[in-house]
């Protein structure tokens, strides 16, 4: 039968996603390998993976509630026994019903199969309303638990994964099918063992009346049963090579969807290409979809038509059995309700392990990406980072981007101690935020060392760094919360009932004055996306982010072109509040406004990954070097030169 339906199969080299010269399906945004190899598979070795599929969903479900998990799968294989004994009794009750003697009599001894039928149903039914309760019970539960699994390993894998397309593809795959699918896929398991529990229970009422019907009637259904499976595959085969395209058109459609872009996009009259964008990738996948229906159509058409050669066989076969005499006319009968009972029950079981194969698919990879992220996170280690370290050392450094051909940062080596003020500068590219992200342990080095106080902090409990770092960035966020709760953010932890160090916070970062700038002051809501809600200016987030920053008390404090956006009245009041902030407190400054360095303890100047000079402003200045080349350039910006004056001009004369 395979080779019916391997002549239905698809070569990918003719597909409407290849041989097209688009960027929305070269490698950067495809994995032709993953889609090979999820086309390749044996269709027999993904239903290998069906137990153990089973078993995480039962394992997800009882962690909701064990009660309700027993109650789930009892109900459903108790419902599918008592609809079996419905069967075999139906058959008792055509026994009776057919034999030779009076009508009274034949009914009267029909009358307790006739009972055991209709209780049996009665129980069915009850169990099934039963089992649907508890399957929306455990189904909400399991969404919820899913949802927040995946959302958690996001938030808690290495800073680089998101440097990586791949994670971004494996992420939606869980999210936006897996969590879906997780609690879809436990509900068609238990449907299964319900179908298989009445399947078992008919098929052994064929095999009571005649075993030889038993394989005729699974004959009559395994060609259709194959074909399901087979169509489900494709189906999933498909998701996955157009998961990218289906990322690129939801970050598309986000565009017009959200406030951020929406003033450029008018203003550059970028709507028509937008909705070409679009257009162009609805049509690869509109082509996509049209190509799956038709194979789809294909097999399902081969699986119906061999499914009917089986089932008129099943049937001649009972012909022949009672023109034969092998079976009398009342057992052929009852034998042909069976059939046709039995088989319904086999189609069931069939759709149901469709379902579960089907759905398992994404649950397969919903696992896969939380195996992934598990990896990618790092672990608790007994490594305590140093509380106010002293010293802080950066030794024979390097850092290499996933995927990237060279280095970010190569061999460099510096030395700062508590309470200085370091400034970072180089051109873009340099390196400058990279290696700062590493000082604060967001990153962790390709090679070298950094030590706080000798602690090596690579070999440190995560968040015991993290917990000495306060950061400030060039575009802050800013969460869908009240003003008040983003800054309590920068230490959910901290003790402050009567919010003092939220206020003092707030004072020393000018954000008390964004507060009593809002309509609702303390409480606004930060999002335009919600009544009575409001959007900051970028020194209102600004101050904002600084406040945060005070209010998190941390020993490392890292700004990252925190004014780079902002006017130069804006920029003065934040780096005012900077210098506040960094007041006892070591503070790594990346910063392209040279005259803001100038005090700076030391300046390290990077250039290609490498650190090319380092002193105080007045010695690189002397030094006549890179830094010197870029403060030069900057300064004369600022420097005018002097121009006769215009004829007719006048000058105000002096108070």
């Amino acid at each position: 039968m395979r080779f019916l339906f391997r002549a239905n199969k698809v070569d990918l080299s003719q597909d409407p996603l290849s041989g097209t010269d688009d960027e929305l399906v070269a490698p950067a945004w495809r994995s032709v390998k993953l889609e090979r190899q999820a086309h390749a598979a044996s269709l027999w070795a993904m239903l290998r993976r069906l137990p153990s599929t089973a078993r995480y969903l039962f394992g997800l479900a009882w962690q909701v509630s064990p009660s309700m998990t027993l109650l789930v799968v009892g109900a459903n294989v108790v419902s599918g026994l008592a609809a079996g004994i419905s069967v075999y009794s139906t058959t008792s009750v055509l026994r009776e019903l057919i034999t030779e003697g009076p009508t009274a009599a034949r009914l009267v001894a029909a009358l307790p199969a006739l009972a055991v039928v209709v209780a049996a149903l009665a129980v069915q039914r009850g169990l099934t309303i039963l089992g649907g309760y508890g399957s929306q019970v455990i189904g909400a539960g399991l969404e919820r638990l899913a949802e927040r699994r995946v959302v958690d390993a996001a938030l808690h894998v290495e800073l680089s994964a998101y440097d990586e397309s791949s994670w971004f593809d494996s992420l939606e795959l869980a999210y936006q099918s897996g969590v879906a699918h997780v609690d879809g896929a436990f509900d068609r398991l238990a449907t299964a063992l319900g179908s298989l529990a009445g399947l078992l229970a008919t098929a052994g009422t064929v095999a009571l009346l005649d075993p030889l019907l038993l394989p005729a009637l699974v004959l009559s259904v395994l060609p259709d049963a194959y074909a399901a499976l087979h169509v489900a595959r494709l189906l999933y085969t498909s998701m996955r090579r157009t998961s990218t395209l289906r990322r690129r058109r939801w970050l598309s459609t986000r565009m017009a969807r959200d406030d951020s872009p929406a003033a450029e996009i008018r203003a550059y009259q970028a709507q028509p290409w937008l909705l070409a964008d679009l257009d162009r990738i609805a049509g690869l996948l509109v082509a996509e979809e049209t190509r799956l229906a038709q194979v789809q159509a294909r097999t399902r058409a081969i699986g119906r038509a061999l499914g009917g050669v089986g089932l008129g066989a099943a049937y001649v076969l009972l012909g022949v059995f009672l023109a034969t005499g092998r079976v009398p006319l009342a057992v052929a009968g009852g034998a042909l309700i069976a059939i046709q009972v039995g088989r319904a029950r086999l189609e069931d079981v069939i759709l149901s392990v469709n379902r579960i194969y089907e759905e398992g698919l994404y649950v397969n990879e919903y696992q896969r990406f939380l195996d992934d992220a598990h990896t990618r996170t790092r672990p608790t280690t007994a490594v305590t980072a140093p509380v106010a370290p002293s010293r802080y050392r950066v030794e024979n450094l390097s850092f290499r981007y996933p995927g990237a051909e060279r280095d970010s940062l190569h061999e460099v080596s510096l030395e700062f101690t508590a309470g200085q003020v370091i400034a970072l500068v180089g051109e873009n590219g340099s390196g400058k935020s990279t290696l700062a992200k590493l000082i604060a342990g967001l990153y962790r080095p390709s090679g070298g060392r950094i030590l706080w106080d000798g602690v090596d902090i690579a070999t440190a409990d995560p968040d015991s760094v993290f917990d000495r770092v306060a950061l400030v960035m060039q575009d802050p966020i800013h969460f869908p919360t009240s003003l008040a709760d983003n800054i309590r953010l920068g230490r959910r932890d901290r003790t402050d009932t009567q919010d003092t160090a939220l206020r003092a916070a707030a004072a020393a970062a000018g954000a008390d004055e964004v507060a009593a700038q809002l309509p609702r002051g303390w409480e606004t809501l930060l999002s335009r996306q919600f009544v009575h809600g409001t959007r900051l200016s970028g020194g209102q987030e600004q101050r904002l982010a600084i406040a945060r920053a005070l209010y998190r008390e941390g020993d490392l404090l890292i700004a990252d072109e925190p004014t780079a956006n902002l006017d130069a009245k804006a920029e003065a009041a934040v780096y005012q509040s900077l210098a506040h902030l960094a007041q006892g407190r070591t503070c790594v400054m990346i910063t392209h406004r040279m005259a803001s360095v100038r005090t700076a303890d030391r300046i390290y100047v990077l250039d290609h990954g490498r650190l090319a000079e380092s002193g105080t402003h007045h010695e690189l200045m002397e030094l006549g070097g890179i830094y010197h080349t870029l403060y030069t350039i900057q300064a004369a910006s600022y420097q005018d030169a002097p121009t006769p004056a215009k004829q007719g001009s006048t000058r105000s004369p002096s108070v």
